[in-house]
């Protein structure tokens, strides 16, 4: 047991954000995302290094490793500092503090992230969609005058080791030294949760029940008795909302006291059962039937409405009307910010960078920044503006969209409709959501494949993603190219993607050795989403786009301005003239639009236009054009998610594929 210090409190961690000027302290704990504890620590504030305050407010200023150094306040309210005198002294009262571990365990969909989040102002995010927590995460946080690092284990539903977050909870849970769980369970689903309960339980380690959406479950005619379901498992619980915050004082103050007393947990034999999964569930039945107290309470319409999503004759008419709503919002909302970023862009941004460069804007670097506004992309000018407005427009409110559905908890009932499917061409339901996100943009669609568990399934996902349907930029655009042509041909587009798309996955689902994980997933309730959840998670999903996704586009439109300037793309489109014109049929100079593709699609796809091309031409250009190559920002996030080599393969059939389909259709479309 970590002994208690003599230190008064106001010499235990406080935020940095509360220090005054002239005062001096050791930084005890960094809590803050990955990437910004990284850039702290690059500049010496790291766990133990002395700070001292030179000037407060916002930003506020303090010297460490004798540079001087401007937090903003949000920032420094997240730094944890002791004021006690001495480094020797503070660098063991750190080590002594940081003894104390705390592991946050749970069910899939009990709020467990949430109550994350809450104990440590560290944000996590939390879904109702499968993939969210299977990495682990860590914070540190201070309880009255207790500091801990606190563990947020992957949900999982007993400790066995049949995937990766079991692995990972099992690994932690039995063989991890620390000094209290918190286990989370779901006040609205007491019974699910109480099965892994009893096998934390079994270890005889110090725990900590949180009984969380106990407010919710009355709203939902549940009444937990919480003294009578603490007696019964023998250990203190704590009812909490983690959506509102109601409850976490009281946690806080026990677990800092469950830390400070150190007392392994001791339940009673008969608790444990034996380990027999058949007397854990009468034990479970027992605790139930003593602990809660049920209400009658008549299904209302959104329950109604949940139980018709899941059922085939009703769910997929629901299921359509979703995807075409989502499908017309994502359309005009991201056009429409498109259309209001893109004249900023060009009559304040561009205008500004040409001035600034003068005349070192005609030098070959200058080119390579810039462009020439026609022909050459430039870093500074195209790569942003595709980067920045004509994909993350697209992003955001798809993002914000998918989001809410996740939140909503109708992804989980899509992913069930589509299982039989999906299983034929390889994959189980849960690969629905990646394909889903690829209707709106390739980029997230491919980042979001990580969450399958096979490669071999994330292997036919992307072969899907990339070939099923085209991005919602390209199809706002073949709307527009095929107004004069017809709506047939048109749909005849979108078919022959979609069956091509099926038909390849079919094949590879043949191909490729092994059988699609069967699906097993917890149906979560259905509940509004809470705008400040909701906006902060399409926040997190804009930042991955931003921080892994962006710089691979301004890689991408490098290397074809390299290739622009060394004539190397000009001897690309001088090869292609001959299976363009003579085998696909359509005219020598669209090459060079066909090659434009791999950057802009969309835009690629309208310079069709100009060629007075017929409608079997315009078929078999889309075609070709939509799937034989990913755009630049889809190629270097695939090169980041899945290495050249399954990226080479998808991409080669790909381009086979579609030049194939273009030829055929050539003939075939009258």
């Amino acid at each position: 047991m970590v002994k208690q210090n003599t230190h008064s409190i106001h010499e235990l961690p406080v935020a940095l954000a509360t220090l005054r000027e002239g005062d001096t302290a050791a930084v005890v704990a960094v809590n803050l995302d990955e990437r910004d504890t990284m850039k702290f620590a690059a500049l010496g504030i790291t766990r133990g290094a002395n700070v001292r305050i030179y000037n407060t407010g916002n930003p506020l200023l303090l010297e460490v490793a004798g540079t001087r150094v401007a937090i903003g306040a949000a920032m420094a309210k997240k730094i944890l500092v002791s004021k006690a005198s001495g480094f020797g002294k503070q660098a063991k009262i750190v080590e002594e503090a940081t003894k104390k571990t705390v592991l946050l365990a749970g069910n899939p969909n009990v709020g467990k992230s949430q109550v994350f989040t809450r104990l440590t102002s560290v944000k996590a995010i939390s879904s109702n969609f499968p993939g969210t927590t299977v990495e682990v995460k860590k914070a540190q946080a201070v309880f009255n005058d207790v500091l801990c690092t606190i563990i947020d284990v992957p949900g999982v539903y007993r400790l066995t080791n049949d995937n990766r977050a079991e692995q990972e909870a099992s690994e932690l849970i039995r063989a991890q030294r620390y000094d209290l769980i918190l286990y989370v369970l779901e006040a609205t689903r007491l019974e699910r949760s109480l099965f892994l309960a009893l096998e934390i339980l079994a270890l005889r380690k110090p725990v900590l029940f949180i009984l969380n959406k106990y407010e919710t479950a009355r709203v939902h005619g549940v009444t937990i008795d919480v003294d009578k379901l603490s007696a019964l498992l023998h250990a203190p619980v704590v009812e909490t909302e983690a959506l509102t915050g109601a409850g976490f004082k009281k946690l806080e103050f026990e677990v800092a006291r469950h830390l400070r007393a150190d007392a392994p947990c001791q339940p009673p034999e008969e608790l444990l059962a034996d380990g027999s999964d058949g007397k854990r569930w009468e034990m479970i039945g027992h605790i139930v039937q003593q602990s809660q107290t049920l209400r009658h309470r008549h299904p209302t319409f959104i329950d109604r409405l949940a139980d018709l999503c899941t059922r085939p004759l009703s769910g997929v008419p629901i299921a359509i009307g979703i995807l075409a709503v989502s499908f017309f919002l994502v359309r005009f909302l991201g056009e429409g910010l498109i259309n209001l970023l893109t004249p900023l862009y060009e009559k304040q941004y561009v205008p500004f960078l040409f001035g600034l460069f003068g005349e070192q804007a005609q030098s070959w670097w200058g080119a390579l920044l810039l462009g020439d506004g026609k022909e050459a992309f430039g870093i500074l000018t195209d790569a942003l503006q595709i980067a920045l407005i004509d994909v993350m427009s697209y992003v955001l409110v798809f993002y914000a969209l998918f989001e809410f559905l996740a939140d909503l908890g109708y992804l989980p009932r899509l992913a069930i409709l589509l299982d039989a499917l999906l299983h034929r061409l390889g994959i189980h339901g849960y690969g629905a959501i990646p394909i889903l996100m690829g209707l709106g943009c390739k980029v997230p669609a491919v980042m979001s494949v990580r969450t399958l568990e096979s490669k071999r399934e994330k292997t036919i996902a992307l072969l899907l993603i990339m070939m099923i349907a085209p991005c919602i930029s390209q199809s706002a655009m073949l709307f527009t190219l095929f107004k004069n042509a017809g709506a047939g041909y048109l749909l005849l587009v979108f078919g022959v993607l979609a069956v091509a798309g099926v038909a390849a996955g079919v094949l590879l689902n043949r191909v490729m050795k092994g059988n699609p994980t069967e699906m097993f997933m917890e149906i979560p309730s259905w509940q509004w989403p809470r705008t400040s959840l909701w906006m902060m998670k399409v926040w997190y999903r804009i930042r991955e786009y931003l921080v892994e996704a962006v710089p691979m586009i301004v890689a991408g439109v490098l290397l074809i301005s390299i290739a622009q300037q060394t004539g190397a793309l000009a001897a690309i489109a001088a090869l292609m003239r001959f299976p363009v014109e003579t085998l696909m049929g359509l005219p020598a100079e669209s090459s060079s639009v066909i090659i434009l593709g791999f950057l802009r699609k969309d835009i690629s796809i309208a310079l069709l236009e100009p060629f007075d091309l017929s409608a079997a031409q315009l078929v078999s250009a889309c075609v070709f054009m939509t799937m034989y190559l990913p755009c630049v920002a889809t190629l270097f996030v695939m090169l980041k998610e899945f290495g050249l080599k399954t990226t080479a393969r998808i991409t080669g059939l790909t381009f086979v594929v579609a030049f194939i389909l273009a030829c055929l259709l050539r003939f075939l479309v009258p």
